[in-house]
């Protein structure tokens, strides 16, 4: 199977699953655990794939928690360097960790080879959800690892989940976050299966978008630079209309998953699915499939034929099952709630601060330069 460069596309980001291991057990985890661990052989093939197929590409270390293969992530990139020195070919690199094992070496190595970090943390309810083995929390050992990141990694982006046992404190997760020196945080739901959301909590989950709606207010009107999604992903797909989801799912195309026996699935969480499953590190991508899925992934849900905000979904590409037959899209009824809660409330914080003329919001959401000018006031 030859590697076949998809129409349109010049930049790939593999998504390398360096271990199946992790030293949290966190309770809405998506990745099995297991004993796998992704060899260099996998790894370095895996950066030669992407350079085949694209002009650019990137190289998200992850897991498992991929900080348990810290010589295996220092291997990659000096081999990387290296064929970017003799091709010219240019690398990416980000990685999403727990914290647990950050030390400064390892913040110093990505301060020098320009890794961007995504940290996981939950704030307040941290030990809810994100506990080791032995069912102990890890907020204490994380304590003195925020700041040593924000010291190395002033851009590094605060991740934290939305659970039904954590819903009550969203908000003040996420103000946790950005009084922590986070100014890129992401709160992500927790849609699987097992997750008992019921309506009462549903709107416990709207009163809390309505707190961070007052503090996406307070913030910019302030003018604290900052990014808060889903509330900024919510605000661009109005601005984008129907751009925006050809925009998302060509990006969930370009981002397939490299699991450690060196199989390639479309996403992280359809890992060991082999109806996602799209080719090898070894053998390249088949993009007649890939190009299939993301076909069925891009078109809309007929349950959502009628809805007044289907072009502004996320439910794109990500919420494929396979029948057996053919690939279903099947939006789950919570994130379909949660669609509906956050929508308006994110245009109202939109239409407030347009109709207000609040220079930084149109600054930040409308001069496409913003990203460029912010990061040149930021240093200098």
């Amino acid at each position: 199977m030859e590697p076949i460069n998809p129409d349109g596309c010049d930049y790939m980001q593999l998504t390398l699953h360096l271990t199946n291991q992790c030293n949290l057990k966190c309770k809405y985890c998506f990745v099995e655990p297991g004993p796998e661990r992704m060899s260099r052989e996998v790894a370095f093939a895996a950066a030669e794939l992407g350079m085949k197929n694209t002009n650019t590409s990137g190289l998200l270390f992850y897991g498992g928690e991929p900080l348990l293969e810290k010589q295996l992530i220092y291997d990659i990139v000096d081999y990387t360097k290296k064929i970017n020195k003799k091709t010219g070919h240019i690398f990416y690199y980000k990685i999403t960790t727990n914290g647990i094992l950050l030390d400064e070496e390892f913040l110093k190595f990505s301060r020098d080879n320009n890794l961007s970090m995504s940290f996981s943390h939950d704030g307040p309810a941290q030990d809810v959800c994100r506990i080791f083995h032995d069912n102990s929390g890890s907020f204490d050992a994380l304590a003195e690892k925020i700041p040593m990141l924000l010291k190395y990694q002033p851009y590094a982006t605060g991740m934290c989940v939305i659970d039904p046992s954590t819903v009550h404190r969203a908000a003040e997760i996420v103000r946790f976050l950005f009084d922590a020196g986070f100014r890129y945080i992401t709160c992500n739901m927790n849609y699987s299966e097992d997750a008992p959301w019921t309506e009462e909590l549903l709107a416990v989950l709207g009163n809390e978008y309505k707190k961070m709606a007052d503090m996406y207010l307070n913030l910019t009107r302030a003018e604290e630079k900052f990014y808060l999604s889903p509330f900024d992903i919510k605000i661009m797909s109005h601005i984008k209309g129907d751009k925006y989801h050809t925009d998302r799912s060509r990006f969930a195309m370009n981002q397939p998953s490299v699991a450690p026996n060196g199989k390639i699935y479309t996403l992280s969480r359809h890992l060991n699915n082999p109806a996602f499953e799209i080719g090898s590190v070894f053998s390249g991508i088949d993009f007649a499939k890939h190009n299939l899925i993301y076909e069925k992934g891009a078109s809309t849900p007929v349950t959502c034929e009628e809805c007044a905000i289907k072009s502004r979904c996320n439910y794109v590409y990500d919420i494929l099952s396979f029948d057996g037959n053919d690939y279903i899209p099947d939006i789950s009824p919570v994130q379909c709630a949660n669609e509906q809660i956050l929508t308006p409330i994110a245009d109202g914080v939109a239409q407030k601060l347009f109709d207000e003329k609040n220079a930084l919001f149109i600054h930040k959401h409308y001069n496409e330069l913003y990203p460029l000018v912010s990061f040149v006031e930021d240093n200098g």
